[in-house]
């Protein structure tokens, strides 16, 4: 900076202190604490020279006045050398002045002011260490620059892509298309499963496919009387099909069977339904079996006189506890772990016996409820661990309903060198979700109960939640495998029971798929700088009032659906059988999957009727009500999207950045730091003040001759004068925006005491409306036609908002695109009357001039003139009109 430019400075500096004190009581700010404090000491030292009386009043003034002037230099040059400090940056806190209201709006570079009787304890170097590290864009202040919000944004939107992609790998690394792969192969063993229907079905199931699922205990060869192979495992000739050996007899000859199956039977007793039976029936039904429930299961014990495979535990009631079993869910409920079991042996053969012994003895009788064959096996060859649950229902009302539930799990987490990959991404994770728990408690400290009001917050909080769950459950399921492996190492012919396990795993599962789910939305969050971005929640938020409103009634109609395609449909298909399963069918209906058929043949009468009726209502009308909801606020939005102002987003922080890179190469792009400073300065109200102009481009190094220069070629140019006002009108328009809000105060007192009168007054006004206009006006009347008046006022005085300026000048424009072509086509019209018009005076006058011949010829009497006009008349009446 040259000596001109720090002159110019100077006397800037010294211009804006002298213009800066009478503005005080115009704008009624209020100085800071130090100007305050200098005033005081200067009262007190006037004071006490007034006091002396060998020195004169106009003495004392003089002196004052010219202390006044030296405070005022020392001060001016005092704020030059903290402009040249800090980079020429502009303070309206500094040194005693004032903070005028516009220093609100302006952005704030500099540290806030602190009053220097009560000096503010400076944090140390960790405090601010510490600060930095977990700086957030919520911990900023409103007025904190544009730039920095940016780079605080793009710091933390890096840093969540980086937890993102951490978040990603640590949940889709341990999954893979094996799992799917392995239960199909599983779940095709027991296919005929899915085929029995009744107790019989059963046993021919066990004795049958089962045991050729779970036992293999020969080699796919069948075997041929005259052969010279040898069976690897034995070495005698492959006459008969080849024994597996004993240490290799895995099922699907792959998947190695850890411990031995269990089958365990639940029953309820034979009386358990007689006390609510009609007394008429009681005589000739003496045994009743009650569909299942805790307080009806059959405890007793029903030990057979001849047994010799199976064991005693088949035979005895044991309770949960015992037998360290959890519940089961099912097709039509849940059931408790306790019940009757029976192991089976690790032998073909033996298992068979065991089977053929419970079946002789009726091991399932009339009050068998529930059935459940459980075992696991282990696929070495991709680590995985199949929990395999075979269930079997007897309701009361008789057949069985059979189902399965197979988990494939990985609970070896740790096996191969990729595995500890994962277990490095956990270790990153458990340090993020750290590093996030510290941001949060920052936030809550920072905010208080308002850091809960703002859904980005609450997205957090659920993050941090379920990886916390996460990471202990983890831990659980780490030490619970190892811990069952060594009791399963000592006791190899037991029944490992991993449905624990598995059931963790499960929740682990989905856990990490709803924690992928919300991450991936908090993306939003730290996108929600940019006005394109915001485009799907400002969607949702503008038309959830009307949402809402719609979401009644669509329930109301849907429901009331369900409940008569229930009532309908319940007894004769499946998919109405109950509530659930209709409002299922239903919805599915809305997307094409329905099955018409079905309906139809249920009642060929009412089942059309139903079915067109509900796709009518709810396909054609409220569907599209709902669509056209969604259409007309998305285009709302984008409008608004639109009409917005131009303000400094992601893209114009990138440009800062390259235009840095070029002035440090001797080629910046001045163009450009001026936009950003117009739009930082006009992002707020819409206007820019010198001060704001100023400041902004103070810290893109422009000297105050280019900031003068670019600020009158801005007011010479049409396009930005209008945006352009100075520091007067800016105080202007805060008054008046005062003064309207007190008006709208006095109206909002006026229209309460008005609305305090009862319904009495207002008819006895109704009927003496003859007498009002000749007497004088009531309080209350007169408050009205004030309220009246000033309202009128703020209408006319009011100026038109951006929004419905830019709204009504839309409207013209399309207005405009409309009327021309109409306008084009009057024009057309207006033309053709005219020729026809030329036509018919030249028509007229034609006529008029042959009559006017007619008439002078003396040769013709009377007759023969009138037979020629007549003659004529018709003639030309015949003859076509040449304008049209």
């Amino acid at each position: 900076m040259d000596d001109n430019d720090m002159e110019a400075m100077e006397e800037g500096v010294v211009k804006a202190e002298e213009e800066e004190a009478p503005e005080v009581d115009n704008d009624e700010t209020l100085p800071d604490e130090n100007a305050l404090k200098d005033h005081d000491d200067a009262e007190e030292e006037e004071g006490e020279e007034n006091t002396n009386p060998d020195i004169p009043e106009e003495e004392n003034g003089l002196e004052e006045g010219e202390k006044e002037d030296e405070e005022e230099k020392e001060e001016a040059v005092a704020v030059l050398d903290n402009a040249v400090d800090e980079e020429l940056e502009i303070r309206d806190e500094d040194e005693g002045r004032p903070v005028s209201s516009l220093s609100k709006k302006s952005v704030a570079f500099a540290d806030p002011p602190y009053d220097d009787a009560t000096p503010q304890k400076e944090p140390g170097a960790l405090a601010k260490m510490i600060r930095g590290m977990w700086a957030s864009r919520e911990m900023l202040n409103e007025n904190t620059d544009k730039q920095v919000i940016m780079k605080t944004t793009l710091r933390e939107l890096i840093l969540y892509c980086i937890f993102l992609f951490v978040i990603v790998y640590m949940t889709f690394s341990q999954y893979s298309a094996d799992f799917y792969i392995l239960r199909s192969r599983i779940d095709s063993l027991f296919e005929n499963q899915q085929k029995i229907t009744q107790a019989k079905d059963f046993w021919d199931f066990v004795e049958g496919d089962l045991l050729k699922g779970l036992y293999w205990e020969e080699l796919y060869n069948q075997g041929r009387k005259v052969t010279k192979f040898k069976c690897p495992s034995t070495g005698i000739l492959a006459n008969d099909p080849c024994p597996v050996p004993y240490t290799d007899r895995n099922m699907m000859y792959e998947n190695r069977m850890l411990g031995v199956p269990r089958m365990r039977m639940i029953k309820v007793t034979n009386s358990s339904c007689l006390e609510h039976m009609n007394p008429d029936f009681k005589t000739a039904i003496r045994k009743c079996f009650a569909p299942y429930d805790a307080e009806h299961e059959d405890k007793t014990s029903f030990i057979p006189e001849h047994r010799k495979f199976t064991e005693e535990s088949s035979w005895i009631y044991q309770s949960a506890d015992q037998l360290e079993t959890g519940s089961v869910d099912a097709e039509l409920g849940s059931y408790a772990g306790s019940g009757y079991v029976q192991n089976f042996h690790f032998q073909k053969n033996v298992t068979e016996a065991i089977l053929k012994e419970l079946k002789a003895n009726r091991w399932i009788d009339m009050g068998t409820r529930f059935l459940t064959i459980d075992l696991t096996v282990y696929n070495a060859n991709v680590n995985l661990f199949g929990v395999i649950k075979l269930i079997f229902e007897f309701p009361a009302t008789g057949g069985c309903i059979p189902s399965n539930d197979i988990q494939i799990v990985k609970l070896l987490k740790y096996a191969e060198y990729t595995d500890y990959m994962l277990l490095a991404a956990e270790g990153i994770f458990c340090l993020f979700i750290m590093y996030y728990c510290v941001e949060e408690l920052f936030e809550i400290k920072e905010h208080g109960l308002a850091y809960f009001t703002v859904f980005g917050n609450l997205l957090d909080i659920v993050v941090i939640g379920v990886s916390i769950t996460q990471i202990l459950l983890n831990f659980y399921m780490f030490y619970q495998v190892n811990d069952k492996l060594d009791g399963l190492m000592k006791l190899p012919f037991a029944y490992a029971d991993f449905t624990s396990l598995s059931k963790s795993a499960k929740t682990f599962t989905y856990l990490a798929g709803f924690n992928v789910y919300v991450a991936w939305l908090k993306v939003f969050k730290y996108l929600s700088f940019n006005k394109t971005m915001t485009q799907l929640s400002g969607t949702l938020s503008k038309c959830s009032v009307e949402l809402s409103g719609f979401t009644v009634m669509f329930l109301i109609i849907f429901f009331a659906f369900a409940e008569l395609g229930f009532l309908l449909f319940g007894t004769q298909v499946e998919d109405f059988n109950n509530i659930v399963s209709a409002s299922y069918t239903l919805f599915r209906t809305i997307l094409g999957d329905f099955n018409f058929v079905v309906i139809e043949q249920a009642d060929s009468t009412f089942g059309p009727i139903y079915f067109l009726s509900y796709i009518f209502f709810v396909f054609f009308v409220l569907l599209n009500m709902f669509l056209a909801i969604i259409n007309d606020t998305y285009g709302e939005v984008k409008a608004e999207l639109k009409r917005a102002k131009p303000a400094f987003q992601l893209g114009d922080f990138f440009m800062v950045g390259v235009n840095n890179v070029k002035f440090a190469a001797g080629i910046q792009d001045r163009k450009l730091d001026v936009e950003n400073a117009l739009k930082m300065a006009a992002e707020d109200d819409g206007f820019v003040t010198y001060n704001e102009l100023r400041e902004n481009l103070k810290h893109s190094n422009f000297s105050d001759v280019e900031i003068d220069l670019f600020f009158n070629m801005f007011s010479e140019d049409p396009s930005m004068s209008e945006m352009l006002i100075d520091e007067d009108e800016a105080r202007e328009r805060e008054l008046e925006e005062e003064r309207i809000l007190q008006m709208e105060k006095m109206l909002d007192e006026d229209d309460s005491d008005d609305s305090d009168e009862d319904e009495e007054e207002e008819d006895e006004l109704s009927k003496s409306q003859a007498s009002i206009k000749s007497r004088p006006m009531s309080g209350k009347e007169a408050r009205q036609q004030r309220s009246a008046k000033i309202r009128a006022a703020l209408v006319g005085n009011e100026p038109l908002e951006a929004d419905k300026f830019y709204g009504l000048t839309e409207r013209m424009g399309r207005m405009e695109a409309t009327l021309g072509p109409i306008m084009s086509k009057i024009d057309s019209v207006l033309e053709r009357l005219d020729d026809m018009k030329k036509a018919k005076k030249k028509k007229r006058d034609t006529i008029q001039r042959l009559m006017e011949t007619i008439e002078d010829n003396e040769g013709l009497d009377e007759t023969t003139k009138n037979q020629q006009i007549k003659e004529l008349a018709q003639k030309m009446e015949s003859r076509p009109n040449s304008g049209m």
